[in-house]
C-alpha cells in the first residue's frame, strides 16, 4: 500500500500558491477532497460549516470533505495563500504513518495561529511541498509524503496550546454565527424563518438580508445544504432507505429530498450511495 500511494501521490495530493486583491468568493461550496490553507498576507473572513471566522497572516484554515464553506478575502493590497488539496486515500496512508488519532484531531473544521516564531519554519516546509510537488525526479512524491505527514504532526503540536486555536467568531456577526449554529444543530425540525427572526428578536427581513450576507446562503439554500450533508453520511455510512433518511433529515416529502440532492449533488440519492461503494 505504501508504494502505492507514493506512486499516486501526486494525483492524490495538490499544492499551490495563489495571489489575489480583496475578493468574495460568490458562492458557497464543498468539495470531496480535503484542504488546508495557510494565510502568509492579508485578512480573510470565513463561513465554516455554521461558524464564522476571522483570521490573518499566520492562520491555518482546516476544511475537512464535504464543508460547506466560503471565504471572504478583505485585506488591503495582495493576499496571499498556500492550498493543499488531498484526497480520502491521502488520510488513510497519513493515519498508518501518523496515527489515526492524531489525523482524526487535525481534520476537524477550524482556524489555527502558527506562533510567529514557527512561521518561518512552516513556510519553508510548505515552499518544499510545492517545489517537490512539480516532479523534480523519481524520489519527489516520498519527499512530499514526509513533508504532508510533517505538516499534520506541526499543526498537531500547534493545537496542543490553546491559545494557538481560534475560537473566537467574527463577534460583529455573532448573532448570525448563532443563526447559523442553531439550524446545524437543528437541521431535522421544522425550521421556518419567521420563527427563527422571533427567536432572535430580528425583523424577517433582516434576518434574510444578513443571513444571505454573511453565509452566502439564502435561509432555506442553508438548510437543505445542511439537511443533504447528513442525508450524505446516512447513506454512505448506513443501509437505511431513501425514504428513513429523507425524513430523518428534515423532509418531510421524499420525492422532494430526490430533486434536493440532485440540485445539490448532480446525482439521485441512490446512485450517489452506488457510487461511493464502488470507490
Amino acid at each position: 500500500m505504501r508504494t502505492t500511494m507514493l506512486q499516486d501521490m501526486q494525483k492524490n495530493f495538490e499544492i499551490k500558491k495563489i495571489k489575489r486583491s480583496a475578493c468574495k468568493m460568490k458562492e458557497p461550496h464543498s468539495h470531496p477532497f480535503h484542504e488546508l490553507f495557510y494565510l502568509a498576507k492579508g485578512e480573510c473572513t470565513a463561513f465554516l460549516s455554521h461558524n464564522i471566522y476571522k483570521f490573518s497572516k499566520g492562520d491555518i484554515v482546516i476544511v475537512p470533505a464535504g464543508t460547506i464553506h466560503k471565504t471572504d478575502y478583505t485585506g488591503k493590497g495582495i493576499n496571499e495563500r498556500i492550498v493543499i488539496s488531498f484526497k480520502t486515500s491521502v488520510t488513510d496512508w497519513l493515519s498508518n504513518v501518523v496515527g489515526t488519532d492524531i489525523v482524526s484531531d487535525v481534520m476537524q473544521t477550524g482556524v489555527i495561529t502558527i506562533p510567529e516564531k514557527r512561521r518561518d519554519y512552516i513556510e519553508k516546509l510548505l515552499d518544499k511541498l510545492i517545489f517537490e510537488n512539480e516532479g523534480q525526479d523519481p524520489l519527489s512524491p516520498g519527499f512530499v509524503s514526509v513533508a504532508l505527514a510533517e505538516l499534520i504532526l506541526f499543526i498537531t503540536r500547534c493545537k496542543q496550546y490553546e491559545e494557538n486555536v481560534i475560537k473566537e467568531i467574527d463577534v460583529d456577526n455573532q448573532i448570525m454565527q448563532e443563526v447559523a449554529t442553531y439550524i446545524y444543530n437543528h437541521y431535522n425540525e421544522k425550521l421556518v424563518l419567521e420563527d427563527m427572526a422571533k427567536q432572535f428578536n430580528l425583523s424577517r427581513s433582516y434576518l434574510s438580508k444578513k443571513f444571505k450576507s454573511v453565509t452566502g446562503f439564502g435561509f432555506k439554500e442553508y438548510i437543505i445544504n445542511v439537511r443533504i450533508k447528513h442525508a450524505c453520511e446516512l447513506l454512505l455510512n448506513t443501509n437505511k432507505s431513501i425514504t428513513t433518511i429523507a425524513f430523518e433529515c428534515g423532509f418531510n416529502d421524499s420525492n422532494y429530498f430526490g430533486d434536493a440532492f440532485r440540485r445539490t449533488k448532480g446525482i439521485s440519492p441512490n446512485k450517489y450511495r452506488k457510487n461511493q461503494e464502488n470507490i
